[in-house]
């Protein structure tokens, strides 16, 4: 569970400097269209590798922070709240699974055949879709720490920066 929580900081940092790289792209762009009446060729194409990133690449750390989609009602419900998180967990994994093996099969696929992106850069398909692989790895580790933390009755979630503070 260290190292899951370990490459869930790594994938959380990758995924801000790729926001923030999204964010200066596209500043960028502004820049270069409003002042100098042209746009940045490779802008648009990075900007959506990185917000691509930025999704997958957050997925992992999401759970771990608790800070996913969720319905309460069940979880405040001690017994059947463990049991239907449990059960949550384990549909998360058979469909993160089929998202890795997607993404795997995209991306073996474009390595093996050299595909490029069609644009005036024509970026190799790979680097990009390598991060959709990480991230998709990364919620697979996710969600079986938060498995295991389940099973063993540890809490699954990092407590709330909120929460620490009120009490």
């Amino acid at each position: 569970m260290t190292f899951t929580d370990r490459t869930a900081r790594l994938s959380e940092t990758v995924a801000m400097v790729l926001l923030y790289g999204f964010c200066a792209l596209m500043l960028a762009e502004i820049f270069s269209r409003g002042f100098l009446r042209t746009s940045l060729a490779f802008s648009w194409e990075y900007s959506a590798f990185a917000m691509c990133g930025v999704f997958l690449l957050g997925f992992g750390p999401a759970l771990r922070h608790g800070t996913q989609v969720r319905v309460g009602f069940l979880l405040s419900r001690p017994l059947i709240g463990r049991y239907a998180d449990i059960a949550a967990t384990l549909v998360g994994l058979v469909f993160a699974a089929l998202m890795f093996e997607a993404f795997f099969t995209i991306f073996r696929s474009s390595l093996t055949s050299g595909l490029r992106q069609s644009s005036y850069i024509a970026t190799p398909l790979a680097i990009p879709q390598a991060l959709a692989v990480i991230g998709a790895a990364e919620f697979i580790l996710a969600l079986l720490a938060r498995l295991l933390r389940l099973l063993i009755g540890e809490p699954p979630e990092l407590p709330r920066e909120s929460d620490a503070t009120d009490g």
